[in-house]
Parts: structure tokens; C-alpha cells; sequence
């Protein structure tokens, strides 16, 4: 048996054992009766987010390395209360050691700086920057460390994105810390991705997402003006996000999602990096291209970081390609964004993948935008991308599918990817 086939076995085995550590459960109708344009939605979709909306936000995109790095870093330079951080990945790097760096200086300035990392994800954090940050004063901490009596609590990982200074200023999206979110996506080393910065009333909500996991792992309870000042107007924009673990039986980022794709009524755009869906989503999709909704894909290439993800995708192309969805994989490099757009008005953006991992399994934040002025900006994003991909037809299905084996191992760890 090759090697890729008894990894397959492995996540298999996993998968199985741990099958039932996550609530599975949708409402399926979610969003139906409440179109986008809908009077209704605002209210009927903060009730499936179990989340307000909040008004006068200001938000940045921010695309690729080169122009999401150096902002959070001069953050962080003019922190002057407190700073939060929590990621998935924290590798050893340059980039990495930059910013452990901007961190500890900040701490040795007597600055409150909490960090969070996932215990997977930053498994090559490097023991350089993990004494630089604790000799400096930072309270870091890992989430979930690996317990082989706690296999539960093992397969839970924090995939979140958050770093919040001040109480104040905030960034989230998709990127971690490490040499692929380097540069500008210049080459296949180095991924396509994005983030957001933001300010105004929402920023509350985030630094709620990280409080509760900083009150998990440490028992402390974060409040008060250091960690949530008064917050007022700074932008346009109608926000709220949303964040989800397996301990939330509503599943609210699961339902935001089905939400969004049952309300559109006249377009669909989805940017991808880890598109698999399950039953429920696969239908809500076709459902909606049969409907006379205009569906727009972009997943990535063979380039992809996981190829477990990819096959598991690729068993629902050819149902999509039928019903009539447009469906078009990323080819320069990995494309790593996350991000859903109905009918040119509501914006889905984040950690949270459209996958069983995000909607059950790890602790995720997405930020929704209801603003058409700020989808046009993602899909004139969504447009530049378009312009580096390759469509995938029904005519060309068959030379890009990864052979049958591969398809068929994947549908059975599918929950687990």
C-alpha cells in the first residue's frame, strides 16, 4: 500500500474515533423565506448568527502579505492598553520572528499582551520565539496541547484569526504567520490571501471571541476599559461577527453560511480554499443555481496545501457543474482566502471554511458585512483572481479529477477535513 493511502487509513481511523465529538445538526430551511433584499434579513439572519449587528464600522481589505503585515505590526508598535492575539498558525520565520519580536517590546513596555496559538498549527513555533515571548512578559499559551487521554479536546483546534489592540483596532481574515502569507502570491511559495483591518463598534465583538477562549485556557475573565474601551463611529459600515465552537449546539457559523446561500436570489460568489461541502451545503448550492441564482466558484489548484481536501471537493463537482454553477480553480499558487457574496450586498469573511472542520470542529470567527458598496469592492477582488484561473467545464472534468481511489478515501474523512 503507498504511502498516501495509509495516511488516508490513518485520518480514517481518527475520523471514525472521533465522529461523534462535534454536534452535526441544520436547519436546513434556514434563510429561505428571507431574501436578501428582504426587509426581514437583517433580523433574521443576526437570529441565525446569534449575533447584532452593529453600524459605523470601517473596514479594510487587505491583499497578500505585503500589505497585511506591516499595518498589524504598526498596531502593534502604538499599542498603548493592551493587545490580544490569537492564531492557528505561528511558524518560525522571518515574518514570525518580527513579530515576536513587536510583541515582546511591547510587553517589556509593561503593556498586557495575550497571545493564543493552536498547539497544531504552530507545532514549529520555534524555541526562540517561544522564550523571547515569555521572557519578555507576554502570557502565551497554546490551545489544546496534545493529550492522549483527551482525544476530544485534541481534534477541537483554534483556527481563529485575531489580533486586537487596545480594544480598539483590529485585524482578521485567513492569514497566518509564516513564510507562505509572505509577499504578494509573486510565486508558488507564497500564498494568496487576505485580511481585514477594522475599527468601530464591532471590535467589541471579536475581542468577546477571543475573551472566551483566553477564559478557557486560563480561567480569567476579561473585562473593564483595558480590554473593552468605549467604542465609537469610525466608518460605514453595517457589521457583526460571528464566532463558533464545538461546545455551540447552534452551530452559528455553519447557519450564517446556509443562511446567505438560501436568501440569494440573483448571484452567488464563493472564494474557497478549503471547499467541502457537505450534503446539506451541496444542495443548498445546486438549489440555488436551479433557482436562477448566477453560482460562481473558485477553488484552488493542485497547488493546494492539502490534497485530502481537494479530492474530497472534487465528488461534488460534477452535480455543481450540472446545475450550472461556473467553477474555476486558482493556478499561480495556494489560494488560501475565505470568502461568500449573495447578491452583491451580504459578505461573508474569515477564518471559517465552508467544510464539516469549520462548521463542527474548531473554534472559527467570520465578520459579515451587509453593505453593497463594500461587496463591490470583494468582487472586484473576486474579478483580479478570475483573471489568474482556469474554468473547469464538464468537457475538461475528467482530466483535472484526481484518480477514483483518492475521491473515494476522501468522502470518508470528509468530516474530519
Amino acid at each position: 500500500m503507498t504511502g498516501i493511502y495509509l495516511s488516508i487509513l490513518q485520518a480514517l481511523a481518527i475520523s471514525l474515533l472521533l465522529s461523534s465529538c462535534a454536534s452535526r445538526q441544520l436547519t436546513t430551511s434556514t434563510g429561505t423565506q428571507t431574501a436578501i433584499s428582504s426587509t426581514r434579513f437583517p433580523a433574521a439572519f443576526a437570529q441565525a448568527a446569534q449575533a447584532e449587528w452593529v453600524a459605523r464600522n470601517e473596514i479594510t481589505t487587505l491583499i497578500n502579505g505585503d500589505a497585511y503585515y506591516p499595518p498589524m505590526l504598526k498596531a502593534i508598535e502604538g499599542a498603548r492598553t493592551s493587545i490580544t492575539f490569537e492564531t492557528f498558525a505561528y511558524v518560525d520565520g522571518p515574518i514570525t520572528r518580527t513579530f515576536t519580536r513587536a510583541l515582546a517590546k511591547k510587553a517589556r513596555q509593561g503593556i498586557p499582551v495575550l497571545m493564543i496559538v493552536d498547539d497544531v498549527g504552530s507545532r514549529h513555533v520555534g524555541e526562540h520565539n517561544e522564550a523571547l515571548l515569555r521572557d519578555a512578559g507576554v502570557h502565551y499559551h497554546t490551545y489544546h496541547p496534545f493529550n492522549p487521554l483527551r482525544l476530544f479536546r485534541y481534534n477541537n483546534r483554534t483556527h481563529r484569526k485575531i489580533l486586537v489592540v487596545d480594544g480598539k483596532e483590529a485585524f482578521t481574515g485567513g492569514a497566518g504567520f509564516a513564510l507562505a502569507w509572505e509577499g504578494n502570491a509573486h510565486s508558488p511559495e507564497h500564498w494568496r490571501d487576505t485580511q481585514y483591518g477594522l475599527t468601530g463598534p464591532a471590535v467589541a465583538q471579536l475581542q468577546h471571541a477571543f475573551a472566551e477562549n483566553w477564559k478557557e485556557l486560563t480561567g480569567q475573565v476579561l473585562v473593564g476599559p483595558t480590554y473593552f474601551p468605549a467604542l465609537t463611529a469610525t466608518g460605514p459600515y453595517l457589521a457583526q461577527f460571528v464566532y463558533d465552537s464545538p461546545q455551540t449546539p447552534s452551530n452559528p457559523i455553519a447557519h450564517t453560511f446556509l443562511h446567505g446561500i438560501n436568501s440569494a436570489r440573483e448571484s452567488l460568489v464563493l472564494e474557497q480554499s478549503y471547499f467541502v461541502p457537505n450534503k446539506t451545503f451541496r444542495e443548498a448550492i445546486i438549489a440555488a443555481a436551479q433557482r436562477g441564482v448566477t453560482v460562481e466558484m473558485l477553488v484552488p489548484s493542485d497547488k493546494i496545501d492539502s490534497p485530502f481536501c481537494r479530492y474530497a471537493s472534487q465528488n461534488s463537482w460534477k452535480a455543481l457543474l450540472e446545475a450550472g454553477v461556473r467553477l474555476y480553480q486558482y493556478t499561480p499558487t495556494m489560494m488560501h482566502g475565505k470568502l461568500m457574496i449573495a447578491d452583491g450586498q451580504l459578505s461573508i469573511i474569515g477564518s471559517g471554511n465552508m467544510d464539516d472542520r469549520s462548521f463542527y470542529i474548531n473554534d472559527e470567527v467570520n465578520l459579515h458585512v451587509l453593505s453593497s458598496s463594500f461587496a463591490k469592492e470583494q468582487l472586484a477582488m473576486y474579478q483580479r483572481d478570475l483573471k489568474q484561473a482556469e474554468e473547469i467545464t464538464l468537457t475538461n472534468l475528467s482530466d483535472i479529477l484526481a484518480p477514483l481511489p483518492h475521491r473515494l478515501f476522501a468522502r470518508l474523512v470528509a468530516p474530519q477535513l
